[in-house]
């Protein structure tokens, strides 16, 4: 998740932003350092990293502290959106490539969508029993009329 408002590289714009190749990055293992930010998107293949606090990091500044908390505008990947509905990695990307959500953004090469969008596409959606479907085999039996 992409906290509110936050801007974020990956691990080459970190690596910019510090003056260095990717090569040189990786092999240093500056990722690895106690000190070096975390991702904000942890477990990802794709680790992306605060820019802010990348900046604090290469300059020696204190490290700015991210928002707590949920927010409209947070942006979600896959498997936030994922833990949020509380279904499975795979249904999100299914109605991804279904286009049951649409809205998405790429941040860094990534597919995010805000919070807000998510909630709005879910509420929309009908409800369980609302038309559609096939009929029931055995219809349930009609009452006798007097």
């Amino acid at each position: 998740m992409i906290p509110r408002g936050r801007k974020v590289v990956d691990a080459a714009g970190a690596a910019a932003m510090g003056g260095m190749s990717l090569q040189t990055f990786r092999n240093k293992r500056i990722a690895a350092q106690p000190a070096f930010p975390q991702p904000v998107n942890p477990g990802r293949r794709t680790a992306l990293y605060d820019a802010e606090q990348v900046a604090a990091y290469w300059s020696g500044d204190p490290m700015p502290v991210l928002p707590k908390g949920e927010h409209e505008t947070d942006l979600l990947d896959d498997l936030d959106i994922a833990a949020v509905r509380g279904v499975k990695y795979a249904t999100v990307r299914k109605e991804r490539a279904e286009g049951r959500l649409v809205g998405w953004v790429e941040v860094c090469g990534v597919l995010h969508m805000p919070r807000r969008e998510l909630n709005r596409q879910l509420a929309e959606r009908p409800g369980r029993g609302v038309g559609g479907g096939r009929p029931r085999k055995n219809p349930p039996p009609r009452p006798e009329q007097t």
